[in-house]
């Protein structure tokens, strides 16, 4: 005696289910699309620093040439995300210490975009940040 009653009950997804992962996998790829350009954008900025470190020379020039010719690396490679923080002269878009042995580029920052309806997203990049050692300081 096989029991039947059980297959009549497996039929697969409902209308009402499919509707519900329809709408997670549109917003999850509503996230994907929003966020995407931020991380694309860090990946420039990431490398624009990071280049600083093959230029010894940047160690000569004061704190104020320093920030021009790193804003004007960002110009290149229009990064305005740094840029539009740059402008915004509450918030430092590169903190920039010098010391007799080396030089600190920091050009972390958070980004914020719009998702939907009263919700944003804020993503924090951390990783735009090196040091350059000042030949013969020390």
């Amino acid at each position: 005696t096989m029991n039947t009653s059980g297959l009549g009950r497996q039929r697969g997804f409902s209308m009402w289910q499919w509707l519900v992962v329809l709408a997670i996998a549109g917003f999850l790829l509503t996230l994907g699309f929003k966020l995407a350009p931020l991380y694309i954008t860090n990946f420039t900025v990431e490398s624009t620093v990071e280049s600083l470190r093959n230029e010894p020379e940047m160690a000569g020039k004061s704190i104020t040439e320093m920030r021009l010719a790193i804003e004007r690396k960002f110009d290149v490679n229009r990064i305005e995300v740094i840029q539009a923080v740059c402008r915004d002269k509450t918030m430092p878009c590169l903190k920039i210490e010098k010391s007799t042995t080396k030089v600190i580029i920091d050009a972390n920052y958070e980004a914020r975009v719009h998702i939907m309806g009263n919700v944003d997203a804020v993503v924090v990049f951390d990783k735009n940040r090196i040091e350059i050692p000042i030949p013969g300081g020390g």
